[in-house]
């Protein structure tokens, strides 16, 4: 596992058990994970914390989706990375997810070496 210690995560999440896993699939890491379930909330924690590292972004939120949300975060911070995860798994989906801003697309269900693997990849 790597070692994360130096980096902050926010996770944009709405479904509190998916915060717990990706929270389990990554403790072993000693990433610092910081916590909203929705868009709005995830802009507003990215303006208020320059610390953060990375974005696991869910993309089906309520109020402002994770497509939107994603696109605002990289107005104010472009070189910040975001991994879409999301249950919606069709190429257009990802597609989709890139063309918002995103640096990655991982689908749900995942495996936590897949999700360990793919925040190496855009770190």
């Amino acid at each position: 596992m790597p070692d994360w210690n130096d980096k902050i995560f926010l996770v944009v999440e709405d479904t509190a058990s998916n915060f717990q896993l990706i929270s389990t699939y990554l403790q072993h890491t000693n990433v610092k994970l910081i916590s909203v379930i929705d868009g709005y909330s995830a802009v507003a924690e990215v303006k208020a914390n320059p610390s953060i590292s990375l974005v696991l972004m869910d993309i089906r939120l309520p109020e402002l989706n994770g497509l939107k949300a994603t696109a605002l975060i990289k107005q104010l911070r472009p070189e910040l990375k975001v991994i879409a995860q999301t249950a919606y798994a069709m190429e257009s989906d990802r597609l989709m997810c890139m063309e918002a801003g995103c640096d990655a697309f991982i689908a749900k269900p995942y495996r936590r070496l897949d999700l360990v693997q793919i925040i190496e990849d855009v770190l």
